[in-house]
């Protein structure tokens, strides 16, 4: 009888363990998700052929970026309405790989 509680509280311990990991796992790429997240309020600063997700608003900038990034996207287009400056709009936009052109180092001597 002690081997099969044993054996249930080593499954249910594993269980447990394993869903924790997933949990983490999925926060993590989140967090990488976010900090790899643009936001810029210039439309010609957006990368070439990016595509439009969908639009988000919020009054918190943190909770503003995660909606983004669940949305989906990569880059956002922010706007504030002017009847409620505390609110921030944002076009969500899924944008290719982007590294704009910078200049070589000057020549060594």
């Amino acid at each position: 009888m002690r081997a099969f509680k044993r054996v249930g509280l080593g499954a249910a311990l594993a269980v447990t363990l394993a869903s924790y990991g997933v949990s983490v796992q999925a926060n993590d790429r989140e967090k990488l998700a976010m900090a790899r997240l643009r936001l810029t309020t210039e439309t010609q600063t957006l990368p070439p052929n990016c595509t439009l997700v969908g639009t988000v608003k919020d009054d918190s900038m943190e909770d503003l970026r995660k909606k983004i990034v669940r949305a989906g996207g990569d880059t956002g287009l922010l706007s504030f309405p002017s009847d409620d400056l505390s609110i921030i709009n944002a076009k969500v936009y899924r944008c290719p790989a982007y590294s704009p052109s910078i200049p070589p180092p000057p020549p060594t001597r």
